[in-house]
């Protein structure tokens, strides 16, 4: 338990963001518990710095997102749910949206997601994607290999009522410990979907996560 506590605060050193950090204090109250032996509470007050560390590190992932991407603008600064579940990292979840301000039916959420229990059997999948179904591909986003899944969708205008069909993509991108799923609307081709996640500038993430 002692160097479990180590390890937060050394790990507290290298994720200072802007915003107080009740991360210090809570480690600090874990090791007066455990000279008390009270195990449990220092269990907990441990987690809780687990949650600390997990929001500095959802909000320095955040910063690495572009505010737009061909067009895109993101919708505000995204969505951050860092509740802690295990070791850092665990339990770390940021969504960004992004919407074309000149073609309301083309957007794109991107979901990155620490620790996803997906990832075990990606492997697998990038391989030979058909196990999923047919509708199913390996791609590439960059240099990393992802899986990409495309229907059309029918889209109704929201002035005329006129309908048509888009594009509707998921793109799911492993990323060490870290799965992030792409779902893009509205796109053109899958060279404008694969376009769109190669400027999420994913080594840029990777370094932030510390993959």
């Amino acid at each position: 338990m002692k160097k479990i506590a180590f390890f937060l605060l050394a790990a507290l050193l290298t994720l200072r963001v802007a915003g107080q950090s009740q991360a210090d204090a809570f480690i600090k109250e874990a090791q007066d518990y455990l000279a008390k032996k009270e195990y449990k509470q220092a269990q907990l007050s441990l987690q809780d710095a687990i949650n600390d560390i997990n929001r500095m590190l959802a909000n320095q992932v955040a910063e690495t997102l572009p505010t737009e991407i061909n067009g895109l603008k993101a919708d505000g600064e995204g969505d951050i749910n860092a509740g802690g579940m295990g070791m850092m990292g665990g339990g770390m979840q940021i969504t960004q949206r992004y919407r074309n301000e000149t073609r309301e039916e083309n957007e794109a959420e991107v979901q990155i997601l620490a620790n996803s229990p997906m990832l075990s059997a990606m492997s697998m999948y990038l391989t030979n994607p058909s196990i999923l179904g047919p509708e199913y591909k390996s791609v590439r986003v960059g240099t990393i290999r992802a899986i990409l899944k495309t229907e059309m969708q029918d889209s109704y205008d929201s002035e005329s009522g006129a309908a048509k069909k888009i594009r509707s993509t998921e793109i799911q991108i492993p990323l060490g410990q870290t799965l992030i799923t792409i779902q893009a609307s509205g796109f053109a081709t899958e060279q404008d979907e694969l376009a769109f996640a190669t400027k999420l500038d994913l080594e840029k993430i990777r370094t932030a996560l510390g993959e």
